[in-house]
């Protein structure tokens, strides 16, 4: 979006981090990390690693916190899939790209507009959280779906499809 603004109609950010202009990449994972206890984050794992930048960190979602805090409303079978898909994510903290607030510009990504859907029954990412991220970057919609964790396409997809044609024909898109 910072380097093609023009080619998006609408950002999309569904129970998502979303980057906002004048802060770094980041700041959404540090807030996260802040207001989530040790005890919040169960049996999630964090593993050191390096790479072209440097030492990291990545986490590894436990279990536990898949099936109570991101896949408590989805289906068995989705919960199942995602525990065999789990793979280390890095979380970025100290890369220097994302330590840079000004990678985003106000000209080109604050320029997109933005819609945020909020996932009500998120066990990860509050609703306060989610709120404050749209907060941060001013003139970003907000959707809500209830009843929809962190897996909303797996939770709520009826729900979901209907939030993404509705933004689609405030926009007109074809």
């Amino acid at each position: 979006m910072e380097r093609f603004p023009g080619k998006v109609a609408a950002a999309v950010f569904a129970a998502a981090g979303m980057p906002c202009v004048g802060k770094h990449m980041g700041v959404t994972t540090e807030e996260f990390m802040r207001r989530t206890s040790s005890e919040g984050l169960m049996d999630c794992k964090m593993l050191p690693i390096n790479n072209n930048h440097g030492a990291g960190v990545a986490m590894i979602m436990g279990p536990n916190f898949l099936a109570r805090k991101n896949y408590q409303q989805s289906s068995p079978e989705d919960l199942a899939l995602a525990k065999m898909l789990v793979r280390p994510g890095n979380l970025f903290m100290e890369d220097p790209v994302m330590k840079d607030a000004s990678l985003l510009t106000d000209t080109n990504y604050g320029s997109v507009k933005k819609v945020y859907v909020v996932a009500k029954a998120d066990g990860s990412s509050t609703e306060e959280m989610q709120r404050w991220m749209v907060l941060l970057s001013p003139g970003t919609e907000a959707e809500e779906i209830a009843g929809a964790d962190h897996a909303i396409m797996s939770s709520r997809p009826r729900e979901l499809c209907d939030a993404l044609v509705k933004i689609t024909n405030a926009r007109q898109v074809i």
